[in-house]
């Protein structure tokens, strides 16, 4: 099954791109397909190994010796972000106010926004990669700004902050802005942000990345998986 988006394009065109359930992507009817962003860059990372170590046995005593506990409350998060997502696109596309808390803080921070648009796939014509760009927005002063959104736990945010994903969430906003700019989109973003919302409605963290960075970090990332996986 796959879904299908028509793009608009700054000279005036559109472009059909379409997503499978495998997260590949591809450009009319029978366009090759394309690997997602977020398949090249899993060789950036933190010292996220010993992070999700310590959570696991954390969580493993606190729910009384309970093995299956880190399993099951990384579901519960998966399943908050995918809500989260969902949430967000409804009230972008057509102003539908959800009543949960993680979606209340996140539109007490940034519902004023000028939203462009929503969940909007992409993807690199001579790169060859597609991705799902969370939201675009456009400010006061004329700037497009691409968006992505990362549900976190609270207390782990408060203890490291984005130190442990920011290098990886910045490759990922980079490429997906590189995509918009070399396709020739009617969006083409001059800032990336991440927006980090704690999984309990406490609050959001707004981070401006630095998208040059970003880009250098994605292309290095991306050649090494082509170098180790051969590009599949």
């Amino acid at each position: 099954m796959s879904d299908t988006q028509w793009h608009q394009l700054n000279n005036g065109e559109t472009v059909s791109i379409s997503r499978n359930g495998n997260h590949q992507y591809w450009i009319g009817d029978n366009g090759p397909k394309m690997r997602s962003v977020t398949g090249m860059i899993s060789h950036i990372e933190g010292d996220t190994f010993g992070v999700g170590l310590n959570w696991g046995l954390k969580m493993v005593r606190e729910h009384d010796g309970d093995l299956n506990a880190p399993r099951s409350i990384n579901k519960e998060s998966v399943d908050t972000g995918n809500r989260l997502h969902e949430a967000i696109d409804r009230y972008i596309t057509n102003g539908t106010i959800t009543e949960d808390p993680v979606f209340m803080s996140w539109h007490n921070e940034l519902g004023g926004e000028e939203w462009l648009a929503s969940e909007v796939f992409l993807y690199h014509p001579d790169m060859l990669f597609g991705g799902t760009a969370d939201a675009i927005s456009l400010s006061t002063d004329g700037t497009v700004t691409i968006f992505d959104w990362k549900t976190v736990d609270p207390s782990s945010w408060q203890k490291y902050g984005a130190n442990l994903r920011i290098n990886k969430d910045s490759a990922q906003l980079a490429a997906y802005a590189s995509c918009l700019t070399t396709m020739g989109s009617v969006y083409a973003p001059l800032r990336g942000c991440v927006a980090y919302i704690m999984r309990d409605g406490s609050g959001v963290d707004v981070v401006e990345v630095d998208l040059e960075r970003g880009s250098k970090l994605f292309r290095a990332s991306r050649e090494l998986w082509l170098l180790t996986t051969g590009g599949k």
